[in-house]
């Protein structure tokens, strides 16, 4: 393989093609949007996405550009501490656990080394055709050129139009809650991890992201297809965390500016094994997408770009390449999107009988922490 098209300038995309293109591939990396962006919310790097950013070597520049946290914290709903515990390193006993940053960053990082390893990026460009023989694959773009390769990655996201036009249309689950992120400041004190039991039907977390920023998430029952205007937000975002106090307390009226928050709903996907035909695969969103409950969506989109360099290092044929990458990756990723299901049910139907969030969050993270 010398050739190769990745489809997609989200994290997965942009970490393929980091490797890939190390690797000495020459690829291709085109993105729909007229520019690669995230927006403007903070993101959680778990252990095991730690882990994948060292061995993308950029792991540093992450870790100085966002803020290393070594310890999760829960409170009662006043604000009182309920527990605290480590946060186990994949990186080295020195380093944290858990690394909070703003989303536009951690693009910005993966862009930048990616362009640096070689790759030629093209944005308002997206596929509208592809073909493909046991040589090669034929792809078709809305400018009206074409171009062949050996090997098409689909890493753009959760309305894949590659998964559509390679594996046909995949029906999204809707989980009934949606979720506010809210850029803040940060409190000298809020220096770990921290969830707030949860009240009623609503669940806050705290997750620093920099020396002076934080940002909150809540999460919420909402209705299929509800979508909160911009001028609702602030006050939608107030009244949520109203019984909630501690920091919740402290920084609500920091929430003064709808563009401090981003508001989405949680819907759900894992493509059945495996994730690729022929000479098209896909990866990241576009084959698994989960709630954010165990932070551990962007950890999932960089495992894959790791574990697919590694196969197509390493396995005989291209074929075999893909298969291994998918049977490693399927059971760990639909795993992921269980557990966040589950949790969001029982955050969406409070007392639950046999309901234990605590005791499913902690075997998963003990179970993300360990080599994939």
């Amino acid at each position: 393989m010398t050739r190769a098209l990745i489809v997609g300038g989200g994290i997965s995309g942009l970490a393929t093609a980091l490797l890939l293109s190390r690797q000495g591939v020459e690829v291709d990396l085109v993105e729909r949007q007229e520019r690669i962006e995230a927006l403007g919310s903070g993101i959680t790097l778990i252990g095991a996405a730690l882990r994948a950013l060292d061995t993308l070597g950029v792991y540093d520049e992450c870790l100085a550009h966002g803020f290393g946290i070594t310890d999760f914290e829960t409170y009662h709903a006043d604000g009182t501490l309920d527990a605290r515990f480590p946060l186990p390193s994949p990186v080295g006993s020195d380093e944290p656990g858990m690394v909070g940053m703003m989303r536009p960053t951690l693009h910005r990082i993966l862009l930048d080394r990616a362009a640096a390893e070689g790759t030629t990026v093209r944005t308002a460009t997206s596929p509208v055709r592809i073909e493909q023989d046991a040589d090669s694959v034929t792809v078709g773009f809305n400018t009206g050129e074409s171009a062949v390769y050996d090997l098409v990655v689909g890493a753009d996201g959760f309305r894949s139009t590659v998964r559509d036009l390679v594996f046909g249309r995949t029906t999204p689950e809707f989980q009934g809650q949606g979720i506010l992120r809210v850029v803040l400041p940060r409190p000298a004190g809020v220096t770990a991890e921290i969830q707030f039991h949860t009240v009623g039907d609503v669940f806050i977390g705290f997750t620093p992201t920099a020396y002076d920023r934080m940002y909150m998430y809540i999460t919420f029952p909402v209705e299929e297809g509800y979508h909160p205007g911009r001028a609702e937000l602030v006050e939608l975002a107030r009244k949520r965390i109203e019984p909630f106090g501690g920091v919740a307390a402290l920084v609500r009226d920091d929430i003064r500016d709808p563009e401090q928050i981003n508001y989405t709903s949680f819907e759900t996907l894992v493509v059945p094994f495996p994730w690729y035909r022929g000479r098209v695969v896909i990866t990241g969103d576009a084959a698994h997408c989960p709630t954010p409950h165990l932070a551990a969506g962007a950890a999932m989109c960089l495992e894959d770009a790791v574990a697919l360099a590694e196969a197509l290092a390493t396995a005989p044929t291209l074929d075999e390449a893909l298969h291994a990458y998918s049977d490693r990756r399927h059971p760990r990723c639909k795993f992921v999107v269980e557990t966040g299901n589950q949790l969001s049910y029982w955050q969406t139907h409070p007392g639950t009988p046999g309901a234990d969030h605590q005791g499913v969050i902690a075997a998963a993270f003990e179970r993300l922490a360990g080599p994939f």
